[in-house]
């Protein structure tokens, strides 16, 4: 890792060379209370003030909600072509808790199975980090995710008349030389920016108590109250799994057209809370009611894959929160599973 400093009378310039230089991603004003990550033209329209993002960008960005995977045509013989797609592009002002999300899914698609259409898409994504004013229902700090030490190239902290740069590739290293004037991190520098990260660490307002939940979850398993309570006012509608960073789970379809020669396979998300999830042929569904999904979907979280992977499948950014029309808080509830075994 190197550490480079940017003046703020420098930044405005830089950014200004990457929008002119590659397909630039970052975040625009949607409405008074939601930004979106599209492609931006103008340096005008760039707007790193914000708290909220629906969808987040490189989930959309890598594992986009409809994908085409494949193309066929049959004939005397079926020829099936792989779809490919991808192109250099630059995602700018991710906070730490998308980057740490993105991280998840690069275990996710390029471990047991090496997922080309991901992995092509990741390759050629140049991602520069930068710290977000934390939303309410923020928990990063409790899961671990406020901070990111990898899956960027660049990632900025601003330390008030300057930023402070943390480089973790070649690649990032090489636009900075390229498009910006950066000096090397001192002493003092380093002294502003820790005291930077002491402050923005304070900024997170909502704790939950997960350090004993891998075990206590178990405990609570197949208490039915506990999760008839929890489940209580689900929709089974999806929607916490649709904005969260970490969620993975698609379907995949056929089309064919009028004539049944040519068609595609292609890939959409799909939600493990929904009734039609776990459903498979002869009319049984392993998860038939609201209670058992939204149990699974807490082990999923926060049990199966701290022991796969050894990190928790949620980055406590506080979207399923906030997008939830029943209001079922996954805070609340991590924290409901210490009181219940401790009571």
């Amino acid at each position: 890792m190197l550490y480079k400093v940017l003046e703020k009378n420098g930044y405005r310039d830089f950014v200004k060379s990457l929008i002119s230089g590659f397909e630039f991603i970052g975040p625009v004003k949607k409405d008074r209370a939601v930004h979106d990550f599209k492609v931006i033209k103008d340096f005008k329209e760039l707007d790193t003030a914000y708290i909220r993002t629906t969808i987040p960008p490189a989930k959309k960005i890598l594992f986009p909600p409809d994908e085409e995977l494949v193309c066929y045509e049959i004939g005397e013989n079926i020829d099936v072509k792989p779809v490919v797609e991808s192109g250099e592009k630059i995602l700018f002002a991710i906070n730490a808790w998308d980057i740490n999300g993105m991280n998840f899914l690069d275990r996710v698609f390029t471990t047991d199975f090496i997922d080309d259409n991901y992995k092509a898409k990741r390759d050629k994504l140049i991602v520069i980090g930068m710290d977000t004013e934390p939303a309410e229902t923020n928990f990063s700090p409790s899961v671990g995710a406020e901070f990111a030490t990898g899956g960027f190239d660049l990632y900025m902290h601003d330390i008030g008349d300057r930023y402070f740069i943390r480089v973790a590739t070649a690649r990032g290293d090489g636009l900075l030389k390229r498009y910006a004037v950066v000096k090397d991190a001192e002493r003092n520098d380093f002294k502003e920016y820790d005291r930077y990260m002491d402050n923005y660490r304070g900024r997170f307002k909502l704790d939950v108590d997960i350090k004993s939940f891998y075990d206590d979850f178990e405990v609570i398993y197949d208490k039915k109250e506990f999760w008839e309570n929890a489940a209580k006012d689900c929709y089974s509608c999806g929607s916490c799994n649709l904005v969260c960073p970490t969620c993975f789970c698609f379907n995949v379809k056929d089309d064919m057209e009028l004539n049944l020669k040519k068609g595609e396979k292609t890939r959409e998300w799909d939600s493990c809370m929904i009734p039609d999830y776990g459903l498979v042929a002869g009319g049984h569904n392993f998860r038939p009611t609201k209670e058992n999904r939204l149990k699974q979907r807490y082990r999923c979280k926060l049990k199966t894959f701290k022991e796969k992977y050894d990190r928790y499948a949620c980055v406590g950014c506080g979207r399923c929160i906030e997008a939830c029309l029943a209001n079922i808080n996954i805070a609340e509830d991590i924290n409901s599973v210490k009181k219940e075994v401790s009571a």
